[in-house]
């Protein structure tokens, strides 16, 4: 049996989407949608009188959303949130605006844009009440129309409600963490996710395009209009058009088909996402109504019992991570140009696949995905409505003592239709997943509820599966949830014991994706050579990793932080996971636990504000397992070898030096001297126990004998300066983008230094401020926005956001005993 999904293309994003860049306004004939994320008024506490046009918010701090307000208070131990929360913060907020509208409102449709507000929203305009949401991870809008003063000052009023805690099982923040945007149409116009795009037959000769465009008619008459369709490649040339001639009853809406063919496509994949732009025209007595331009990608897909997954007609694994929503120092606040860079920081690493874990992420993501080439999977939410059946005793329902269980019976199929429509049109978008290890899975009740939601899907979007991420498999598959999904998901390979195998036997139908595995722990720049398992020694017939040595060489690592090694783990490795999922055909792919460190999920406890499941740290710093994954998923040429070479005092004992590598062999250097060369064959590293003494390290990679990588580590002296770097030169002056500088603490030779802790002071002068400072080190307790940070393991990062106004601004670093840096970029 095979699943065929000849595949949606993407999204409404113009139209309705927060995504569209950091521009302030969009405008099209008859449509404009401002950016509504400046200029808020805030304040932490309950003021019920705040929701009135009246109250004097004038002592209320100013700020711009996404505005994460947890992110800036005091972590400590005895916050409510625990290790689940990252001993963060809660408590309720209330935001206000006012803004000015013109006499065309009154002639206008006028609607406010929610990209997330965790959670417990309440909305209220010119003193209206509008509504309640309750998942802080949902998009959401509101008609403003009927209350707002057109020619005068509206006032729109924002309770957030995050006190009952825990809410959640990670980080979660704090407020409108996500964009906010003013949409103004025409009372003739596409209504609200109105656009659905979808390529029921593509070939490499031919794609069948097929719009759905629902018209929204909020007049008291009807007339006839235009409906037009034009399709776009990316260079501007028309490839497609139709025309349709209707009307719509006064206060109605109507959905209209059309569709086009397109003649030799070029596919959107993970190597080359091709898009084009379907221009949606709305027109009456030749004057313009409504346009809005939604990006399209054209692929087709398929998942295969015995083959796994294939795109466009060629079969690949999903090489994926799990991320959470949080940019790290900056909390729950979305930044676009943090974001993007944790993404472009993935897609060197070879990652082609995203698991939005657990929840709704936002809008923004799902674009930069489309345009850079990410296959998504697309979750929903994290609980329902049971506990795990464990101990003999039926616990409270949920997950989170406050979690979504509590709004599940109402809002679930809501929530759920939401973001299908938002989402549906992504072309990156290439599995729907209903819930995250649902103990409701254990239960038959459990697969009911899921047959519920997955009719909600295939309601909403038929064209892709439907999955879940499964833990405890064995009850899973007892009570029929497990094979109820199109797409079967083993978390942990299944629960306490890797089920692939077995479950192909019993279930030869099945398709398998890993979608959350490994769960192995690591610290940027810490070492162990003895393997270390969390609760229990590896189960289903895994075997043991082995100590690196017979005792441990390095002996004074705090319990809070991991071994880089790949030998701190949950079950399984990334090497051994990896090459399941490599060689057993039938698996799709796999979705690592996790692509960046996260807050939250503190496994070990206070000091620590999170655990060390990322491949790279919150600061956006690659750990050394990262550069295992290039090797496995990437063809240029690279060698990366562990640990770093600063080990003074240790002469003469055995160092394990491991290289990952893509070559045929790789070579060991040490002062000049060979070391021997090994071969890759099907090894996932190389290990060479090498006697310390200071100097060069060097490795070479090879392939056909040839030289055709290297990497060198030299023994660093003392700390001597400071190297600032920017990841851009340049940026627009719009109070939204920001400059990453990475800080490294260099030896008078300019080599880097590993284990380096210097405190440094940062100040700037001109046109941006310091937003945040990091350097992922899970001990840290200083807040983000000290403008003084020691560096962790020879590196902190800073970022840099413009106040707006073009120029520049120079950045400059000074630590005792080193020599000072700056950088200056530009803002325009």
């Amino acid at each position: 049996m095979k699943h065929y999904f000849p595949n949606v293309f993407f999204v409404l994003l113009i139209a309705f989407c927060s995504g569209c860049g950091n521009s302030n306004k969009s405008e099209k004939p008859g449509r404009q949608k401002e950016n509504f994320d400046f200029d808020w008024r805030f304040s932490r506490g309950d003021f019920p009188e705040a929701s009135q046009p009246n109250f004097d918010d004038s002592e209320w701090e100013e700020i711009d959303v996404p505005h994460d307000w947890a992110i800036l208070d005091e972590f400590s131990p005895d916050n409510p949130t625990g290790r689940p929360g990252g001993f963060s913060s809660g408590g309720v907020g209330w935001y206000r605006k006012t803004f000015f509208l013109g006499e065309e409102a009154a002639e206008s449709k006028i609607s406010i844009e929610f990209g997330g507000v965790y959670e417990n929203s309440e909305v209220w305009i010119n003193g209206h009440y509008l509504g309640l949401r309750p998942y802080g991870y949902i998009s959401f809008n509101y008609d403003l129309t009927p209350y707002l003063n057109a020619n005068g000052n509206n006032i729109i009023a924002v309770r957030v409600d995050n006190s009952q805690q825990p809410s959640a099982r990670w980080y979660t923040g704090c407020g409108i963490n996500r964009h906010v945007w003013l949409v103004k149409t025409n009372k003739l116009h596409v209504a609200r996710h109105g656009v659905f795009v979808t390529t029921p037959h593509v070939t490499s000769e031919s794609a069948q395009v097929a719009i759905r465009t629902t018209i929204k008619n909020d007049w008291e008459h009807d007339e006839p209009f235009q409906l037009v369709q034009e399709l776009y490649t990316s260079s501007n040339e028309l490839v497609g058009k139709s025309e349709v001639t209707a009307q719509v009853d006064p206060g109605k809406d109507t959905t209209f088909d059309q569709k086009l063919t397109l003649f030799e496509p070029d596919l959107w994949s993970p190597d080359d996402p091709t898009l084009y732009t379907l221009k949606t025209l709305l027109r009456q007595k030749d004057s313009p109504m409504d346009e809005l331009h939604t990006p399209v990608g054209i692929r087709y897909f398929e998942f295969s019992p015995d083959n796994g997954f294939s795109l466009n007609g060629e079969r690949m694994k999903m090489k994926g991570v799990n991320i959470h929503a949080d940019l790290g120092a900056l909390g729950t606040a979305l930044n676009n140009r943090v974001l993007e860079r944790r993404l472009e920081i993935l897609k060197d690493m070879g990652c082609n696949a995203i698991r939005t874990a657990h929840y709704p992420h936002s809008e923004e993501l799902m674009e930069m995905c489309d345009r850079m080439g990410f296959m998504v999977m697309d979750e929903a939410f994290d609980e329902w409505l049971e506990s795990w059946p464990f101990g003999g005793i039926k616990p409270p329902k949920g997950k989170a003592k406050y979690g979504y269980h509590l709004h599940f019976d109402e809002w679930a199929e809501k929530d759920l239709t939401e973001l299908i429509r938002r989402d549906r049109n992504h072309p990156s978008v290439i599995l729907w997943s209903v819930g995250n290890e649902i103990p409701d899975a254990c239960f038959e009740i459990g697969t009911e509820r899921l047959k519920k939601l997955m009719g909600v899907v295939r309601e909403e979007d038929p064209t892709r599966p439907i999955t879940a991420g499964i833990t405890h498999m064995h009850l899973a598959n007892e009570s029929g949830f497990a094979s109820q999904l199109d797409v079967t998901g083993y978390n942990g390979g299944g629960g306490s014991a890797f089920m692939y195998e077995a479950d192909k036997e019993t279930y030869p139908d099945r398709i398998f994706l890993a979608t959350e595995v490994p769960h192995s722990f690591q610290t940027r720049g810490v070492y162990r050579t003895q393997s270390w398992y969390r609760g229990q020694n590896p189960l289903g017939g895994i075997m043991k990793v082995p100590n690196l040595t017979e005792e441990e060489v390095f002996t004074d690592v705090p319990k809070h932080y991991s071994s880089s090694y790949d030998n701190a783990m949950v079950r399984i490795g990334a090497r051994d996971s990896w090459r399941r999922t490599r060689d057993l055909p039938y698996m799709a792919g796999e979705f690592r636990w996790t692509g960046f460190d996260y807050l939250g999920e503190s496994l070990m406890g206070w000091p620590a504000r999170f655990w060390n499941y990322g491949i790279i740290d919150m600061a956006g710093f690659p750990k050394d397992t990262y550069f295992f994954y290039k090797s496995q998923w990437t063809d240029a040429p690279m060698v990366h070898i562990l640990p770093h070479w600063n080990w003074l005092g240790k002469e003469g004992v055995e160092i394990p030096v491991v290289a990952y590598s893509n070559g045929e062999s790789v070579e060991l250097f040490l002062n000049g001297k060979s070391l021997g060369e090994k071969e890759m064959d099907d090894k996932m590293d190389l290990v060479w126990l090498v006697p310390y003494e200071p100097g060069v390290l060097v490795a070479k990679g090879k392939r056909n004998g040839e030289v055709v990588s290297e990497m060198e580590v030299v023994t660093a002296g003392s700390p001597a300066k400071i190297q600032l770097l920017a990841d851009r030169q340049a940026i627009k002056a719009d109070r939204q983008n920001v400059v990453h500088v990475e800080v490294n603490i260099l030896d008078n030779n300019n080599h880097f230094v590993p284990n380096a802790s210097n405190r440094i002071q940062f100040k700037i002068d001109g046109e941006a401020s310091i937003i945040a400072v990091d350097n992922g080190d899970p001990l840290n307790e200083e807040s983000f926005d000290n403008l003084s940070r020691k560096v962790f393991n020879g590196k902190c990062l800073v970022i840099v956001k413009s106040n707006g106004k073009p120029g520049k601004f120079t950045l400059t670093a000074e630590a005792e005993g080193l020599e000072e840096a700056e950088i200056t970029v530009l803002t325009r």
